[in-house]
C-alpha cells in the first residue's frame, strides 16, 4: 500500500483555500494521479478535484454517487486514478471513528486537514490505520 503521498505546494494552497472557505463546514475533494512503485508505494497527485459535501456538516461529509463517478470518469480519461481522498477537520488532523469506517473500503490514502490546528495528517487502512508521510513538491 501507499508510504507516501505527493503533491505541489499548490495543489496544497488550494486545499488550504477550499478549507477555510467552506467553514464552519467540512469540505471534500478527491486527489487524482498516478502510483509509483519503486523502494516504497508513493501516490503522486497532479490534480485535487473539490467535490460537494452533500452533508453539509462541520462534523462529516459524503460524496453525490454521480459526482464522484464523475471524477472516476475524468480520471480514467487522462489515462489517472484516484489516488487519494481529501477533507477538513474542525479538529486534529487524525481520522475520525466515521473515516475510519470509510477507509476500511476505500483504500486509497486520505489527507485531512486541521481548520484550527492548520496542519495537515496523511493516512492509509492496512490493516490497521497507518500513518503516511506527505512530500510537498515546489
Amino acid at each position: 500500500m501507499v508510504s507516501r503521498l505527493t503533491l505541489s505546494y499548490n495543489n496544497l494552497k488550494y486545499l488550504m483555500s477550499l478549507s477555510k472557505d467552506a467553514l464552519p463546514l467540512e469540505c471534500c475533494a478527491l486527489l487524482v494521479g498516478e502510483t509509483k512503485i519503486d523502494s516504497l508505494t508513493e501516490a503522486i497527485v497532479t490534480d485535487a478535484i473539490s467535490v460537494r459535501n452533500v452533508d453539509r456538516s462541520s462534523a462529516s461529509f459524503s460524496i453525490e454517487p454521480e459526482e464522484l463517478l464523475n471524477v472516476y470518469r475524468l480520471a480514467e480519461a487522462k489515462k489517472l486514478q484516484v489516488v487519494g481522498i481529501f477533507h477538513s477537520h474542525p479538529s486534529h488532523p487524525v481520522p475520525s471513528s466515521t473515516d475510519q469506517k470509510y477507509m476500511r473500503i476505500n483504500p486509497v490514502a486520505w489527507l485531512i486537514y486541521s481548520t484550527t490546528a492548520e496542519r495537515f495528517g496523511a493516512f492509509i487502512f492496512e490493516d490497521s490505520i497507518r500513518k503516511v508521510e506527505l512530500q510537498v513538491m515546489a
